[in-house]
C-alpha cells in the first residue's frame, strides 16, 4: 500500500516536469518570434523611408514652377 503514493507522487513530479518543459520552450519560442517581429517592423520602416524618398525625388519640381510663376505674377502686377 505504501508504494501507491510514492508512484502517485513520482506521476506528479514528471507530469510537473513536462507542464515547466513545455512552458519554458513556449517562453523561448515567444521570445524569438518577438525579435523576428521587430527585425521585421524595422526593415518595414526602412522601406517605407527609401519609397517616401524615391516618389518625392521622382516628383517634378512643381513647386519651382509655381514659384515661378508667382514672381511672374507680382511683376506683371508691379
Amino acid at each position: 500500500m505504501r508504494k501507491l503514493p510514492m508512484i502517485h507522487d513520482k506521476i506528479i513530479t514528471a507530469l510537473l516536469a513536462c507542464l515547466l518543459a513545455l512552458g519554458g520552450w513556449t517562453l523561448s519560442r515567444t521570445f524569438s518570434l518577438s525579435q523576428d517581429m521587430v527585425l521585421v517592423k524595422e526593415k518595414i520602416s526602412q522601406v517605407e523611408k527609401q519609397l517616401d524618398e524615391a516618389v518625392w525625388n521622382a516628383l517634378p519640381d512643381a513647386d519651382k514652377k509655381k514659384k515661378r510663376k508667382k514672381k511672374k505674377k507680382k511683376n506683371n502686377q508691379n
